[in-house]
């Protein structure tokens, strides 16, 4: 190719997105609240969650944990969101960890 020009334009990826609805305040502290494991069932997830659970155990001992057993386990359920809904206000979940993988 000789004496053609091509002119590109490349858009950073990341880009910028406008904020349409802010996400809920981050607590302060988990001692002493009520922390809710939510589970899609996939990968690992039954190693993972009590590691996780112990170490947060340690840090905050007066933080209550809800097991996953005790919530959502199966990907089908925790793709749905009314269902997620109705178990954390059932659960008083002040906190949630979601997981785990896939």
């Amino acid at each position: 190719m000789t004496g053609s020009s091509v002119t590109l334009k490349v858009y950073n990826p990341t880009g910028t997105i406008e904020t349409m609805q802010i996400h809920a305040p981050r607590l302060d502290t988990l001692a002493g609240k009520t922390i809710c494991e939510l589970s899609n069932g996939l990968w690992e997830y039954d190693r993972i969650f009590p590691a996780i659970r112990e170490a947060l155990q340690k840090q905050f001992p007066t933080a209550k944990i809800v097991p996953y057993t005790e919530t959502i386990w199966l990907r089908s359920v925790i793709d749905n969101l009314d269902q997620v809904s109705k178990v954390v206000k059932e659960k008083e979940c002040q906190a949630v960890i979601v997981g785990m993988a896939a």
